[in-house]
């Protein structure tokens, strides 16, 4: 807007016929430049090219939508995956506990009969099981001998 408008304006604020001309006066102004095109066609110009970049911009919008829906999914299952690993670890760390209390009293059991045996006194039969077992060995050998020298004096 010019000088004179501006005064115009703010002078006569009540003048409808003011406004009107220098908003058309503006808008000369602005399509100045654009000479030799009529209004008309260049509004459906604009109309269509921002329709096509306001289609553009909602197939985008749904393709985000969807790939937003895609990761939130994927998410959840990862989250749920997550949970029973924790679940599974927990629940194997508590087989462990139990498994090791198992082993610790059977091995306070096996330290406990190690300990009793090495107290106990030993016992006078396990020497004298020893003495006739070696004895039934020298008997054997000495039949086994007899015998055999029987058999090579019966051949000859």
């Amino acid at each position: 807007m010019n000088k004179q408008d501006e005064t115009d304006l703010i002078s006569e604020p009540n003048a409808p016929k003011n406004i009107v001309q220098s908003a058309k006066d503006f808008m000369n102004g602005v399509l100045s430049p654009l000479k030799g095109k009529d209004m008309g066609q260049m509004v459906e110009e604009f109309t269509s090219e921002m329709t096509l970049v306001a289609e553009g911009l909602s197939e985008d919008q749904q393709k985000l939508s969807q790939e937003n829906e895609r990761l939130s999914a994927q998410q959840t299952e990862l989250e749920q995956r997550m949970l029973d690993g924790f679940h599974d670890a927990d629940v194997t760390a508590d087989e462990m506990r139990k498994e090791i209390a198992v082993l610790r009293s059977r091995l306070e059991k096996a330290e406990k009969l190690l300990q009793d045996k090495k107290e106990q006194k030993p016992k006078k039969t396990d020497g004298i099981t020893a003495m006739l077992r070696q004895a039934t060995w020298l008997v054997a050998i000495g039949a086994g001998s007899w015998i055999i020298v029987t058999i090579i004096n019966a051949l000859t």
